[in-house]
């Protein structure tokens, strides 16, 4: 049952929202970098500091990590220390909450873990783990906690370069990934949009997939404008989820 919300703009929305997901058979669950930034993780390109004097487009690229591995390293590994301090905030637990009891999926265009940190069962991650390195040569992956390197990392298998394990621009989307929204398209009666902007595609065109199905689409974001039919919450993730999905 939602928890009926007090005061505050978005509160007929957020009833909406709040009726349509109780009734949902299977909840498909799309969440970006906003709802991270709610615990202090800046957003892929707000990079902050010394990396201001870097276009991140440049950093995130297969091209950059051959002209400059340390650089590109040392970038991925700050974001690593600082999603280390960071921890799940309330929107991520609700959703964790939701899913361990309900049928639903949830796939993510965050590289920071901190859904499954929250308890998440079954994620998708569309853009790979902060937490994996990849071999550059065999594509081999492994798990990495690691928070810096005195000298960068190699394969164990063949003794290639390892990379952080991020899909980079110009890069394809992971097979595994690509299955996970086909499978929630299919089965899906209500889509959740948390913390994107719907800018970088093809996770941007999921929204529109949804839509063209009948799926009714849930956003809960300060920033979008949604579309004609869509349930637009314009609240904080962290404020509004735990009263959705109470």
């Amino acid at each position: 049952m939602c928890v009926p919300p007090t005061s505050g703009a978005g509160l007929r929305p957020l009833d909406a929202a709040c009726e349509r997901i109780a009734v949902s058979k299977f909840l498909f669950v799309l969440t970006g970098s906003g709802i991270s930034a709610e615990s202090g993780i800046p957003t892929f390109r707000d990079a902050g500091g010394y990396w201001r004097e870097y276009d991140v487009t440049e950093l995130a690229t297969p091209q950059a990590f051959q002209q400059n591995p340390r650089l590109v390293w040392d970038w991925y590994l700050e974001r690593r220390r600082t999603v280390r301090a960071a921890a799940p905030n309330a929107a991520h637990e609700a959703l964790a909450a939701w899913l361990q009891r309900r049928p639903g999926l949830l796939i993510t265009q965050n590289v920071d873990g901190l859904h499954e940190r929250a308890g998440t069962p079954g994620v998708a991650r569309y853009h790979g783990s902060l937490w994996t390195n990849i071999c550059s040569g065999c594509r081999a992956e492994r798990p990495s906690e690691d928070l810096a390197y005195e000298t960068l990392p190699v394969s164990p298998c063949c003794g290639a370069p390892e990379r952080p394990g991020v899909v980079w621009f110009g890069e394809k989307t992971p097979r595994a990934a690509m299955d996970a929204v086909e499978r929630a398209l299919g089965e899906a009666d209500a889509l959740l949009v948390v913390g994107t902007s719907e800018v970088v595609f093809p996770a941007a065109g999921i929204t529109e997939r949804a839509r063209d199905r009948g799926i009714q689409v849930v956003i809960v974001n300060t920033r979008t404008h949604g579309r004609p039919g869509d349930i637009l919450v314009k609240m904080p993730a962290a404020r509004a989820l735990p009263r959705m999905l109470a």
